[in-house]
């Protein structure tokens, strides 16, 4: 399995990371595409990539945080490693900074010169990126919105652009059914699961420890077996199927 989206630099994993990230090998975790928020994690993500090479890093600045963005580290960053992604960028309807359209608009160009594969957070906020996407002459190769929670019709619009979604195991909670509704209409060769940790922690029964009160990426493997059976699939074809769709959406960046 390949964890789409994941903040293994959270300082909340400080004190074990590397046994989180082994106990989830254990239970089939192959890969992480691990993605920053802000400058100063950048570096951390990187560094993780560097001593794990089954971490895929990826870099940008969050709607959350725009007032922090710094356009030319972004960039340097970009040009020494060449293995890195961009996100998690995106718009924030809700939370975001009143600069944000004009953080994301920049980050999202520089994915496209630097041909990169971008992970975006979008919430409330799909008119604004329809309207970017058809505007925009040059994309990036690929994207991925996190913890969709878009509709159906917006997901077909989007996948004209390369466009892959992803779900986390918050989708699993019972008043989320509107979520398990979209992952069992979306097609399969564009569906990627993640976990979101240390953050959207799915209810305990798809917990590898429920005492555990952080989300952890060993507990991909219960959420994909949950999916699977959303999407009427026994678990090992439905695993082998989001690995090919995370692997294209990487779109030539160096995975191992």
């Amino acid at each position: 399995m390949i964890d789409a989206h994941i903040h293994l630099q959270d300082e909340r994993f400080d004190t074990d990371r590397d046994i989180l990230i082994r106990q989830a090998q254990k239970r089939g975790v192959i890969g992480f595409f691990c993605a920053a928020t802000r400058p100063e994690d950048e570096k951390k993500v990187l560094e993780l990539s560097q001593k794990h090479s089954h971490i895929v890093p990826f870099i940008g600045t969050h709607p959350w945080f725009a007032d922090e963005y710094c356009a030319v580290s972004l960039r340097s960053h970009l040009k020494r490693f060449i293995n890195a992604g961009i996100g998690e960028i995106g718009l924030d309807m809700l939370k975001g900074k009143n600069n944000q359209m004009s953080v994301f608009k920049d980050q999202f160009e520089v994915a496209a010169l630097f041909k990169r594969p971008c992970v975006i957070h979008c919430v409330k906020a799909f008119d604004h990126i329809a309207a970017l996407l058809k505007t925009t002459k040059e994309l990036p190769p690929a994207l991925l919105f996190h913890g969709f929670s878009g509709t159906v019709e917006q997901a077909m619009f989007l996948k004209r652009y390369n466009a892959f979604f992803s779900f986390s195991g918050a989708a699993l909670f019972e008043n989320k059914q509107k979520a398990r509704i979209l992952l069992s209409r979306l097609p399969i060769d564009k569906i990627l699961i993640e976990t979101d940790a240390p953050d959207m922690r799915p209810p305990d029964r798809f917990c590898a420890n429920s005492s555990d009160k952080r989300n952890t990426p060993e507990n991909l493997y219960l959420i994909a077996s949950a999916f699977a059976a959303i999407k009427n699939m026994d678990t090992t074809s439905f695993i082998n199927v989001i690995n090919e769709n995370a692997k294209r959406f990487l779109s030539g960046l160096k995975y191992e």
